[in-house]
């Protein structure tokens, strides 16, 4: 412990993942206490997500995306096919294969969530400017090698 009551985490910060590790626990803490999710958490709401911006896609693939479990993949989807959120449907050329897509429900509740979330995560305090965040959401994209997203 330093003298003066701080303390340190020496060598660990830096290294990238240590850090990533840190900024996704705060980030994590930060959501649980946004209350207009309708009791989803961040990662329910990411799969709900990649869900609708992909009709169709398979569970392996959501899980993959998201490097998520397949166990607790399946589990998040029996919960979202009981609230009426997600459907599976099978498919005709291989049927082991099972492709989601959100109910309207599902869709209706991906709607009212994620503008909130986007909002929460725009106001939320860091210290950064607006070119900083930007510039952080560029290089962490670039350091997951993610597809950058088009702006127009």
């Amino acid at each position: 412990m330093a003298g003066d009551g701080t303390r340190s985490f020496g060598v660990l910060t830096e290294m990238s993942g240590f850090l990533l590790s840190m900024a996704q626990a705060h980030v994590y803490r930060m959501d649980e206490q946004l209350e207009a999710l309708e009791g989803l958490s961040t990662a329910q709401l990411s799969v709900l997500t990649v869900i609708h911006e992909n009709p169709g896609i398979r569970h392996g693939e959501v899980a993959e995306m998201l490097v998520i479990k397949l166990a607790y993949m399946t589990k998040l989807l029996k919960g979202f096919e009981s609230s009426g959120w997600v459907e599976r449907q099978s498919d005709p050329a291989d049927r082991r294969a099972i492709h989601l897509s959100l109910t309207p429900e599902g869709k209706a509740v991906v709607g009212r969530t994620l503008p909130r979330l986007l909002a929460h995560d725009a106001e939320r305090p860091n210290g950064l400017t607006p070119r900083e965040i930007g510039q952080l959401k560029r290089l962490l994209t670039k350091y997951l090698g993610l597809p950058e997203r088009d702006e127009g």
